[in-house]
């Protein structure tokens, strides 16, 4: 059932930032994915979203929006890569109208929506010696957009993964202000009160152990926490818990690695000829983890070994730790699922800053206008 809330996911992924939106109230009736197994995943799983599976560059929004009936969009969400900002030389750069940013602005010109949702990395602020972040907010305010930013922290907002992203909140000047959400845990619960952060075991310890080249359709145990509950919902059969194979070499490595060690606990006959002080690493069970990658499947990417277990992690606590609860479907191959999960934004970040929104919309949340 509608709520009126109508969004627009653009680089929409697998759907991480419209888990988020869905939960604080909005229908996410559009999204755009050039990606065929990203946009197959979200499709999957917003089955009432249309899915527009094309170059951004080659998309009406306003049409499509009118096509589908849905002309009075409330939102438009989405992080687009900046490529168009890459240096030419020492000193001349592409122009950014070119770049995916562009169009971006683009779509928020074309469906005119009372907020905007932009997120993007953590040093998004300080690109190009700040060209990016300038540029964006011009053109917010020329579009008749008032703006707050921050970079939030996924672990603040009870995420078991640290992640940090760059989060720039717009609404339409004549309407309420919109704040960003205050964080709900923190590493010191008793001195500053909220939750404590959640741990990467807290998220993982349900699921069974597994071996190399193997997987497990059943839990190991009913719920033990809120968070294992709520990633769970009605799950019966666990699906996407499997480890990749290995050879004996790789066997060895995994198998020398310390609670918490990383490459440079191995002997030197197994270290490779270069590499990064966190690649072969365990991770810490009783805090949260660091940022999930794309490559968090292979045990020599960075820090991503199972704190117990000698394996890399599975697919599925990839996902748990970025919040896609259980029962989410993703399409492809493995190397593809991994990939559409590490590049995900977590949808907490889409639920806590989209529940801002809502409270904004509400008249007995009408905040004072900032100067």
């Amino acid at each position: 059932m509608s709520t009126g809330l109508c969004a627009v996911e653009l680089f929409a992924g697998a759907g991480g930032l419209s888990i988020g939106l869905e939960r604080a109230g909005f229908s996410v009736v559009m999204a755009n994915e050039i990606e065929k197994d990203f946009a197959a995943s979200f499709s999957m799983n917003h089955p009432n979203a249309l899915m527009l599976n094309r170059d951004i560059h080659e998309i009406d929004f306003a049409y499509e929006a009118a096509q589908c009936g849905h002309t009075d969009i409330t939102l438009v969400s989405g992080g687009p890569p900046c490529q168009g900002f890459s240096t030419v030389g020492s000193k001349n750069r592409k122009d950014p109208r070119n770049s995916l940013f562009y169009e971006y602005l683009r779509a928020v010109a074309e469906l005119n929506p009372s907020y905007v949702i932009f997120e993007n990395v953590l040093g998004f602020k300080k690109m190009y010696d700040g060209e990016a972040f300038n540029i964006l907010t011009r053109e917010l305010k020329d579009l008749g957009y008032d703006f707050v930013s921050s970079i939030l922290e996924a672990s603040d907002y009870g995420l078991p993964q640290k992640r940090q992203r760059t989060i720039i909140v717009g609404w339409k000047a004549h309407l309420n202000p919109v704040l960003l959400p205050l964080p709900t845990h923190t590493a010191t619960p008793d001195f500053f009160g909220g939750s404590p952060k959640r741990s990467l075991m807290e998220a993982l310890s349900d699921l069974p152990p597994l071996e190399a080249n193997d997987s497990a359709s059943g839990y190991a145990a009913l719920p033990l926490n809120d968070y294992q509950q709520k990633m769970r919902g009605d799950e019966s059969v666990l699906t996407e818990h499997n480890s990749s194979n290995y050879g004996e070499k790789m066997k060895e490595i995994l198998s020398l690695i310390p609670p918490g060690g990383t490459v440079d606990d191995l002997p030197f006959r197994l270290r490779p000829k270069s590499y990064f002080g966190n690649t072969y690493a365990r991770l810490l069970p009783d805090v949260p983890s660091p940022t999930i990658t794309r490559n968090f499947g292979t045990p020599s990417s960075s820090r991503c070994v199972h704190p117990f277990q000698n394996r890399a992690l599975s697919t599925r606590e990839g996902a748990r730790l970025q919040g896609f609860h259980d029962s989410y479907r993703l399409c492809g191959s493995k190397i593809s699922k991994n990939l559409q999960i590490g590049n995900a934004v977590p949808p907490i970040f889409g639920e806590v800053i989209a529940a801002e929104i809502v409270k904004s919309i509400t008249p007995e949340r009408a905040y004072p206008k900032q100067a």
